[in-house]
């Protein structure tokens, strides 16, 4: 039990990276088991107003709470420690605060809301509901993740998304009519969500006990409000796709077809966010006490495992497409290595951003977001109604080059020179990845290719991880 609880609260990097990373495969893992039920059990249509209704939580889920927890890595470099609980359970009231607005202008205005977002009533309010409770969750994993608790992250999502898909399944079979099924997902979804978030949100402040603080408002108003343009902008680029083809295309068909293999490929992304998680604490340790050798050391063992995980994603998924999804889903396979690319370029764009939010350039990177998410809008109006579903993924492809090109432009105009990743470092694993692309075009039929090449990608990656000793 005392081994079990050091690992539990042990602040090495390689600890704190599994945990990072098993959070996300057992999360990956829950939506890949369960995907193919759901995808069967719901049909595309179902499945399509499931996919618009979470795209709906994520902005919610930012306007409501404006960000706050945006701040909690400057914060923990400004503030002493023995104000850090009083400051988050202050900054978590200003986010009631802005959610009870919310809520009260979605009220009166329910009947547009309910035109607009094409939801009934109820539906709108069980999704006001979700999108507080995820904010929440969202804080505490901000918190969780810049005080290196990576356990305590680990358990929460991963119990919130275990209830939820156990749930979602119950309330799906009990549901007889085929047409509201997607009722019992959505339920499914809300209810552990909204209760997790009231928990934790508890919590926070019964330990803080601030619940106005002037001080701590003023300092984190100016942060986080740029934050939630940069927020919004992520899901216009990230999301936007669906809904612009729905309102295009008039097809829920196809919404729930590029809904899956956007689903599909999301799973890179998480990766990502939990590998990102990892590193950015220990960057900025490493920015902190000038150690430049070692962040372009670390970071090129970074890029190596990021581009290999992307590299094999891309050779082996059209069998787990097959696998995981009916027939009526396969005709969605060719947008894997674009949206594959989109989100190489996600990580790409966080070196110079983690960069600029040391230097606290929180409205610069907004800037940068939604200039790309204006872009990734325009295209989506060009190239849907000639290309469909790849001409929204092609679009999203663009717009995130566009945000990465900007931000490395931007990064090196700040801290008087000080930003350390040349242009020419990201090269290889671009050229790379681009090289996986080729081969899954041209070699779809042929899998034993794809797969001889992915189980050497696979091999090179664990031999240079054994040798390093970390994955960073």
């Amino acid at each position: 039990m005392q081994k079990l609880r050091g690992i539990i609260h042990s602040k090495n990097e390689n600890v704190l990276a599994i945990f990072n990373i098993l959070g996300p495969i057992v999360l990956n893992g829950i939506n890949f088991f369960t995907v193919p039920i759901f995808t069967r059990l719901l049909g595309t249509e179902n499945y399509g107003i499931v996919s618009l209704y979470t795209t709906w939580v994520q902005v919610l889920s930012i306007v409501m709470g404006i960000q706050t927890g945006g701040t909690i890595a400057v914060s923990k470099a400004q503030l002493k420690a023995e104000e850090q609980d009083g400051y988050y359970s202050s900054i978590l009231t200003l986010s009631c605060l802005t959610s009870a607005v919310v809520t009260v202008l979605t009220a009166l205005f329910i009947g547009p809301v309910s035109s607009f977002t094409q939801f009934t009533p109820a539906l709108v309010f069980v999704m006001l509901l979700q999108s507080f409770g995820s904010y929440v969750i969202n804080f505490a994993s901000l918190k969780f993740t810049y005080h290196k608790e990576a356990f305590a992250n680990f358990a929460v999502s991963t119990g919130v998304a275990i209830v939820s898909v156990a749930l979602s399944l119950i309330l799906v079979y009990r549901i007889d009519s085929f047409e509201n099924r997607y009722w019992g997902r959505i339920l499914g979804y809300a209810a552990p969500t909204a209760l997790a978030g009231l928990a934790i949100l508890v919590v926070f402040l019964l330990r803080g006990k601030v619940f106005f603080n002037s001080r701590y408002w003023k300092f984190c108003l100016p942060l986080c409000l740029p934050l939630v343009f940069h927020g919004l902008s992520h899901i216009i680029l990230g999301q936007s796709d669906r809904v612009m083809l729905q309102q295009i295309l008039q097809d829920a068909g196809a919404v729930g077809i590029y809904s899956f293999i956007f689903t599909l490929t999301h799973s890179l992304n998480i990766i990502w966010s939990a590998l990102n998680n990892t590193w950015v604490p220990f960057y900025y340790d490493f920015v902190g006490r000038g150690e430049t050798d070692t962040i372009l050391r670390r970071s090129r063992n970074y890029i190596f495992l990021f581009t290999a995980l992307c590299v094999g994603f891309i050779l082996v998924s059209p069998e787990f497409t097959m696998l995981f999804a009916s027939e009526d889903f396969w005709s969605g396979m060719s947008l894997i290595p674009v949206m594959v690319v989109s989100v190489y370029m996600v990580f790409l764009y966080s070196f110079p951003v983690n960069f600029e939010f040391y230097h606290k350039k929180t409205s610069v990177i907004a800037v940068g977001t939604c200039s790309a998410a204006v872009l990734n809008i325009v295209l989506n109006f060009l190239l849907i109604p000639v290309w469909g579903t790849m001409g929204a993924a092609l679009a999203t492809m663009a717009a995130y080059m566009l945000l990465f090109c900007f931000h490395q432009v931007l990064a090196n105009r700040i801290g008087n020179g000080a930003y350390h990743y040349k242009s020419v470092m990201f090269l290889p694993g671009l050229g790379v990845l681009v090289c996986a692309c080729a081969v899954f075009y041209l070699t779809a039929d042929f899998w034993y290719i794809r797969w001889a090449l992915a189980l050497l990608t696979a091999a090179l990656l664990i031999r240079r991880v054994v040798k390093q000793r970390s994955i960073f």
